[in-house]
């Protein structure tokens, strides 16, 4: 008897020992279920994926420079492409500063000024229409060279044979406006076919301000690029410096080309000059005869 009973306590102890190896196995089994549990709420948790995007959303930003994905140049943007920039702002007369590859308050102002001058909107931001203005793809019309290769022609109404002083008048960017030149002791400008350029969008002194508005266009001999000459039979030599300017001082000019009109015509005039320099290549072709 006391025999059976041990055998009984002894499976007894058995059957206990194989549920509690069950129950362990069952534990283990739980506690992997609950890891990998937590690492896929991990994974898929809306947290983590946000943070990455952020992360992601930072360092693109931090790489880009004003107003680069759409385009233009504003305010603040630096690099090549502000440099080239004020480079041809400066070929179509206009004064961003030094070409240091910073958009400044200067490089702003110049650009502002050229938008003004090409009937643009004027915002001061170097946009796709500013861009292709500056770029001479605006598709807009102007004096384009004849035949004979000339954009515009200065009639004058009589030409001294000497000293003296004339009026005129001159046709730019389908404008026309009257000019002097000459004074009872200077040459008026002579006859003949001139290279126009960029000279100075900007001038303080008496004789080439008009109303507040001063600035000045170079005129050469077309055949002789670069000489800032022109020769002058009457007075039997080359006459230099000669320009494009207010009327400003006393009436009539030096010889030079000095336009009539109050301060609204004097801006006027200067944006239709810088306008035909752009779509000219950065010279305009005169006819003074």
């Amino acid at each position: 008897m006391a025999s059976s009973v041990t055998r009984s306590s002894d499976s007894a102890s058995r059957t206990s020992s194989a549920v509690s190896r069950t129950s362990g196995a069952t534990s283990q089994a739980s506690g992997a279920t609950s890891r990998t549990s937590i690492v896929d709420r991990s994974a898929t948790s809306p947290r983590a994926a946000t943070g990455h995007t952020e992360r992601s959303s930072f360092t693109a930003t931090s790489r880009t420079s004003p107003a680069a994905s759409t385009g233009s140049l504003r305010p603040g943007a630096r690099g090549e492409s502000v440099r080239s920039l004020q480079d041809k702002l400066k070929a179509s007369g206009f004064d961003p500063g030094r070409s240091d590859g910073i958009f400044g308050p200067r490089t702003e102002r110049a650009v502002r000024d050229f938008q003004r001058s090409q009937g643009l909107q004027v915002d001061g931001i170097a946009g796709r229409r500013t861009s292709a203005a500056l770029n001479g793809t605006d598709g807009m019309a102007g004096n384009r060279p004849g035949t004979n290769g000339v954009n515009g022609t200065a009639r004058l109404n009589n030409q001294p044979d000497g000293r003296g002083m004339t009026t005129g008048s001159i046709t730019v960017n389908g404008r026309s406006y009257q000019f002097n030149s000459g004074s009872g002791s200077r040459f008026s400008t002579p006859e003949g076919t001139y290279r126009v350029t960029a000279h100075r969008n900007s001038r303080s002194e008496a004789a080439f301000v008009r109303d507040g508005v001063g600035f000045s266009f170079r005129m050469e001999d077309a055949r002789r690029p670069n000489s800032d000459a022109m020769y002058d039979s009457r007075a039997g030599r080359d006459r230099t410096a000669l320009r494009i300017h207010p009327d400003g001082g006393a009436r009539g000019t030096a010889g030079c080309i000095g336009i009539v009109g109050d301060a609204a015509t004097m801006r006027q005039f200067r944006d239709d000059m810088n306008a035909e320099l752009r779509r000219n290549g950065g010279s305009y072709t005169l006819r003074v005869q």
